[in-house]
């Protein structure tokens, strides 16, 4: 079982973690094998154009041989000619045994199908067009998640630091306190609140030491293994996100999304072309070779050749039933086709939105950091003067520790919106050049 208490802490980078999670996700390894499965169906479909070659054997018990009796014909004509009785032979002859054995080979091979066949190979094309769409886009969720698990560590461990050095502050401010009281400069009700402050900061940091452990199971559990990590890879924040504004206005055929209905589209059409081709005759080769020969007849050859047709007259309508509901289906998948285009615009600006707030909230939470750390300096030299309450500084420490908490997580909310904007832009890859370019790191 995972235990991130006993288990030894691995450092990783963030793209390290990306591959390990690429090559050990089971839904990637599921797309993966999609992949091979609708490519092997395709393999399926060439093999269409091909003929198909049958060996068959078989045997066979009748109730009696089968033969050729034509000796009503002798008798009529030894009553006309008696003397002839003797020249005549017998009449009867045995054709088939009452047992006998068959063994052959039989080809056929289709030459004209209307488009049928061809429809069938493009339908399955497509299919694997759109399970590389899927597999892509399950590539792209997953580094978005990957973004919020492996960051969100990096947040949890960075908080319990923050917790730890205000337990430091609280527990030096406490040593204070009790000492002014026995010096009697201050009143024992300023003491006890100190010890206050100091048991909340003695639950705050055991409760960032179980957030801790959660974010290293849910980013083990993720990338793969039973490894507790230690992520490297620092929170960052881009400046500037003129680079990113236009990415909304290139979604486009690459996106995976776009890719996948457009091979649902394609796949909806060669079923259409697929069931008007059966308004078609089908033509086709054959070919038969008889293996065993021993027990053939006068009637079956050895060998035969030919070409055949086929053409359904009437099925009940069902022909054309299948004609207006496979073009229904293409029209569903073109409406929703134009339909997801919209949403993925749509989707794309919310996310951008939500990158700009989150850029936003961070470089406010940056500037009341240097108010916060003053404050608190002023806060405890007026304490040590006598000129500030203990509840003074306690608020000023916890308002402080808050405040770098909250950077913390607004830095996280833009690395999580960045992963985001770009799923929604399908283009999630990119994810790790504007990391690795992003000169405002976080700490």
């Amino acid at each position: 079982a995972f235990s991130p208490v006993h288990a030894a802490p691995i450092e990783r980078t963030f793209p390290a973690g990306l591959e390990k999670m690429k090559g050990s996700s089971e839904v990637l390894l599921a797309a993966s094998q999609r992949e091979e499965t609708r490519r092997e169906a395709l393999s399926a479909a060439r093999g269409l154009y091909w003929p198909q070659i049958n060996a068959r054997t078989r045997f066979t018990m009748m109730d009696d041989p089968l033969a050729i009796d034509l000796n009503p014909i002798r008798q009529a004509m030894v009553k006309l000619h008696p003397a002839a009785a003797s020249a005549l032979p017998d009449f009867y002859l045995e054709v088939q045994d009452r047992s006998f054995w068959r063994s052959e080979i039989e080809m056929a091979w289709p030459i004209f199908t209307g488009g049928r066949i061809t429809a069938a190979n493009r339908s399955a094309q497509a299919g694997v067009d759109e399970a590389a769409a899927q597999s892509e886009r399950s590539r792209q969720r997953l580094t978005s998640e990957l973004v919020g698990r492996y960051f969100g560590l990096q947040v949890s461990l960075r908080v319990l630091d923050i917790r730890r050095e205000t337990l430091r502050e609280l527990t030096e401010h406490l040593r204070q306190a009790t000492r002014l009281e026995q010096e009697g400069m201050i009143a024992r009700a300023e003491r006890l609140h100190a010890e206050v402050a100091y048991a909340e900061a003695e639950r705050e940091v055991q409760g960032a030491v179980k957030d801790v452990e959660i974010a290293q199971i849910a980013l083990a559990d993720l990338v793969g293994g039973t490894e507790t990590y230690t992520p490297t890879s620092p929170l960052f924040v881009i400046p500037e996100l003129a680079s990113l504004a236009s990415l909304r206005e290139e979604i486009g055929e690459r996106h995976p999304l776009r890719r996948e209905a457009a091979a649902k589209r394609r796949q909806a059409e060669e079923t259409r072309k697929a069931e008007l081709s059966k308004r078609l005759p089908e033509v086709h080769l054959f070919g038969l070779r008889e293996l065993s020969r021993s027990d053939l007849t006068v009637l079956d050859p050895s060998w035969a050749v030919g070409v055949g047709a086929s053409l359904t007259l009437f099925d009940g309508g069902t022909r054309r039933h299948r004609i207006q509901a496979a073009r229904g289906i293409v029209k569903e998948a073109v409406l929703l086709e134009q339909q997801l285009q919209k949403e993925l615009s749509l989707l794309a600006e919310k996310k951008y939105r939500e990158l700009q707030k989150a850029r936003e909230r961070f470089v406010a939470l940056q500037a009341s950091v240097g108010l916060g750390v003053e404050n608190l300096r002023t806060r405890r030299l007026a304490f040590r003067e006598g000129l500030a309450t203990s509840l003074d500084v306690v608020a000023a420490e916890r308002s402080l520790s808050g405040i770098r908490a909250e950077r913390l997580r607004a830095a996280l909310a833009f690395d999580v919106a960045l992963a985001e904007y770009l799923e929604a832009c399908g283009q999630a890859d990119r994810f790790e050049m504007f990391r690795s370019a992003a000169v405002e790191e976080v700490y």
